[in-house]
């Protein structure tokens, strides 16, 4: 890895242990290896800091908050110790592709792409035991999109059309000039974030699927409940003070409308979910396993990129939950 590393791949967790150690190994496992893995945890209450305190990789920069600073602080916690031209924000609980990493890069370093601040891709939506109910994509042709435009067309939706933090890439030239995320509004913190970054550029939607979002009954994104839509209408009424956007009533009033909407089908669904989730625990599924990587791929790529595989595992007190829930070609 060079002094100053291409990508910054950054981590905020908060009590996050079942998950951690399978979101840590997806990034240590990416083809593309001149990255940093940033890790802040934010005063957690379970054994986060010991998974994480469990892995050997060079490339992993941990740093304990001296208290709780609540998710979007600490957003911006780990967003201010990267140093990387190209800048991802993942989840605790989320996994990338192995060549999620390399296929953002190239997007953003190809010189027909200079105006790009955002690389996104699609994403499957998984469960608590790693299988896939959902695929999900941008409702846009794959490639350039105004990033205006891509707000704008959020806002009507009443839905953050963009994605979670695990589908996107960013310049970190764009971050610079803005407030990073948005602390009064934490569950809305990616969309704000996104907007942010648009105002310096377009973004780029690739269809590929390289990262996987979770639902989980523990997860952040579930904990919001009915506050979504509530959520939603703070973030567009921030918005609309900002001129770039120019976001009508009209658009608020649809936006407002339709998020009450997705806020009651998404609550219904992590409900559904969560419930077959934990009758798959004493039975068989017939849902598809997104196939990210195993572990043979896994020591060989550690040992090609000069990083020990054993630094791709966690402590022994870990390592056979890590093996329950890993996903398998």
């Amino acid at each position: 890895m060079s002094q100053q590393p291409l990508i910054s791949v950054c981590i905020p967790c908060y009590n996050g242990a079942e998950f951690l150690g399978h979101t840590l190994e997806s990034v240590l496992v990416q083809t593309f290896t001149d990255f940093e893995l940033v890790v802040a945890d934010d005063k957690s209450t379970d054994d986060t800091v010991s998974v994480i305190k469990g892995f050997t990789d060079r490339r992993i920069k941990f740093t304990e908050n001296g208290c709780n600073l609540g998710m979007g602080l600490n957003w911006n916690q780990v967003l201010s110790r990267s140093v990387g031209k190209y800048v991802k924000l993942l989840c605790e609980d989320d996994v990338l592709h192995p060549e999620c990493l390399a296929r953002q890069a190239e997007i953003l370093q190809n010189p027909a792409n200079s105006g790009v601040v955002l690389a996104v891709c699609n994403r499957k939506v998984i469960n608590a035991e790693d299988k896939v109910i959902l695929s999900r994509g941008i409702p846009f042709r794959s490639g350039l999109v105004s990033g205006a435009k891509l707000i704008r067309k959020s806002v009507r939706w009443g839905s953050n059309l963009i994605g979670e933090p695990a589908v996107a890439m960013f310049r970190r030239k764009a971050l610079e000039p803005t407030t990073s995320c948005d602390v009064s509004n934490p569950y809305l913190s990616d969309l704000s974030l996104w907007a942010q970054l648009l105002k310096h550029g377009d973004a780029f939607l690739d269809d590929q699927y390289l990262a996987a979002f979770r639902i989980s009954p523990g997860a952040a994104s579930s904990r919001i409940g009915r506050g979504q839509g509530a959520a939603f209408r703070r973030f567009v009424q921030t918005l609309r003070k900002d001129p770039f956007y120019e976001i009508s009533s009209l658009d608020a009033m649809i936006g407002y409308a339709l998020s009450f909407q997705w806020c009651l089908i998404r609550n219904l669904f992590i409900k559904l979910h969560s419930s077959h989730a934990a009758r798959q625990r004493s039975g068989t599924s017939a849902l598809e396993t997104w196939p990210l990587f195993d572990r043979k791929r896994c020591s060989k790529l550690a040992l090609e990129s000069g990083h020990p595989a054993a630094s791709l595992q966690s402590t022994a007190r870990h390592r056979q939950a890590e093996e329950d829930i890993v996903m398998r070609r």
